[in-house]
């Protein structure tokens, strides 16, 4: 009560001094610090602000990263064995919220009458409006498919279920219905890509996704239609088709120019994440996952070796400080590429010369984090024209163009493709979300591919490499994958509701939580999991 007395009474004070002079209005306003941010700014924190927290070391490196077996972790196992952190789970869903509260600000200022000329001084009004929703979407999406349930927000709603973001009058928002948040984010996005203004940019600056290219805004969100309605083929199929075909009629991404990747600069202070946790922060924590170099050296799948693998990983002999510095010897002899043991609780037992870490495609400054490309369209069409050949082939090459492979031998790999099924479409598909780690697990839980993931109960035999490594007393040939969840015999369902919720939340968390069928747990499946 005391500060709020002295807050008036300093209102009560200025006002006073204004009336007896208003000249002194201008002598005390600091032309340094406007009073209206302009909203590419924020639009530019924003979406850098959303890949920082979602594809940082935690809450991408130690959770679905890990899961999905792109990588694995060299010093100990316990998220690999699906034992997350929580503060991984409270971060991904406070973030997501503390993010889209920027998002809803750049609506209010182009909606608001008083505000929305301002505003324009940055970018089309509308346009700006269409890819803050975009952004929501895309949020809310990957949020969802997290948890379930969740508090959601929607441009210019009014159900009730949708309670999100109203900070000045609800603290405490009920969780929308995951089916009802697929269905709106469906419309969002069919209505973000019709608002989409081609002939004005989106942001004049700041725009790190497109540089302001109305053009492929739109066609981000279309392709996007795509995703979400993808994973709503098992249980409304009918939707699915609807809703991806009048994407592709609006125009969905048609090559690699078009993907949608947030830009990080070359310096540290504004790096990718990666690089801030292996250089800035001095970790070695990371390799990339035997499951996956396997698939790409052709031990596992139908494909044999892939090229990719050597613009995906660094040979066995590369140490970090010349991944990062971009000065190891690059070899094409598969054989000098082993992956990490994944789960192997004996991590340490072996030295950083016996496994791989990620390239220095990856390991980068200016490393752009893809948030959806030109591959992952074509897969999604491929499965939705019933496993089309063509659309395969689109996007497997589409991938290796992407990752710098030379053109002979993309023609010589997509020469001895495999026909097209769902096996190896869905496997190539996964090899091209190399990196995109949220999307792939949406994807294996959707449809159970990668077919090729060591699973709890799965034993592995180690390389010869990897047991000449480990001190001759305490030498493994092989392990046993064991889940440190009882009960989780695959990959977890989802992520249990942040604790925190228990005193923010607990009513509305607890309805939630009713909801599913084996509760708060990681055994619950969501909605559209029904493979």
């Amino acid at each position: 009560m005391k500060n709020k007395f002295i807050i008036l009474l300093m209102l009560v004070i200025s006002a006073g001094f204004s009336s007896c002079d208003e000249g002194l209005e201008e002598v005390n306003r600091n032309p340094n610090d406007p009073e209206l941010v302009p909203t590419a700014n924020i639009f530019a924190s924003a979406t850098k602000s959303y890949t920082d927290f979602s594809r940082d070391a935690f809450n991408s490196g130690r959770l679905t990263q890990v899961w999905v077996q792109y990588w694995g972790q060299t010093a100990y196992a316990d998220e690999d064995r699906y034992l997350y952190r929580e503060t991984s789970a409270q971060s991904i869903y406070q973030n997501t919220y503390l993010v889209a509260t920027d998002f809803k600000a750049i609506l209010d200022l182009n909606t608001n009458e008083e505000t929305r000329d301002d505003a324009a001084a940055s970018g089309d009004n509308d346009n700006q409006i269409a890819a803050s929703r975009i952004m929501l979407s895309y949020m809310f999406y990957e949020l969802t498919n997290f948890f379930g349930d969740v508090p959601y927000y929607s441009y210019g709603s009014d159900d009730p279920d949708f309670q999100a973001l109203n900070v000045d009058n609800n603290l405490t928002p009920v969780f929308a219905p995951q089916e009802k948040i697929y269905a709106d984010i469906l419309k969002e996005l069919r209505a973000s890509a019709d608002m989409i203004n081609t002939s004005a940019p989106v942001f004049v600056s700041g725009d790190n996704i497109f540089n302001g290219d109305a053009a492929k805004w739109k066609k981000f969100a279309n392709s996007l239609i795509l995703r979400v309605a993808n994973n709503l083929r098992g249980t409304d199929p009918a939707t699915a088709t609807s809703a991806i075909n009048t994407a592709v009629q609006s125009g969905v991404m048609t090559s690699n120019d078009d993907n949608a990747a947030q830009a990080y600069a070359a310096e540290d202070l504004n790096a990718s994440p990666w690089w801030r946790a292996f250089v800035v922060d001095g970790r070695t924590d990371f390799a990339v996952a035997a499951p996956f170099i396997n698939l790409l050296k052709g031990e596992t799948g139908n494909f044999g070796l892939d090229p990719r693998l050597f613009e995906m990983a660094a040979p066995i002999s590369a140490s970090i400080g010349s991944i990062t510095s971009n000065t190891y010897e690059r070899s094409e002899d598969p054989a000098d590429y082993e992956g990490a043991p994944y789960a192997f609780r004996n991590m340490n037992g072996l030295n950083f010369t016996s496994y791989s870490f990620t390239s220095s495609n990856v390991l980068k400054q200016d490393y752009s984090e893809v948030l959806m490309e030109y591959a992952e369209v074509q897969f999604i069409l491929s499965e939705q024209n019933n496993w089309n050949q063509t659309n395969y082939v689109n996007g497997v090459r589409a991938s290796m163009e992407k990752w710098g492979v030379a053109d002979a031998d993309i023609d010589a790999f997509v020469a001895t493709l495999p026909p097209a099924s769902q096996e190896n479409v869905l496997n190539q598909k996964y090899i091209a979300l190399y990196m995109q780690p949220n999307t792939a697990y949406a994807e294996y839980r959707k449809s159970g591919f990668p077919n090729i993931l060591l699973l709890p109960g799965d034993t592995v035999t180690l390389p010869a490499n990897q047991i000449e490594a480990q001190a001759p007393a305490n030498r493994i040939e092989s392990y046993t994958f064991v889940s440190g969840v009882n009960g989780v015999t695959d990959l977890p369902f989802r992520l249990r509701y942040p604790q925190i919720l228990q005193t923010l939340n607990r009513e509305n968390r607890s309805a939630a939580a009713a909801d599913l069928a084996n509760g708060d747990t990681l055994l619950s499946k969501l909605f559209w999991d029904v493979n």
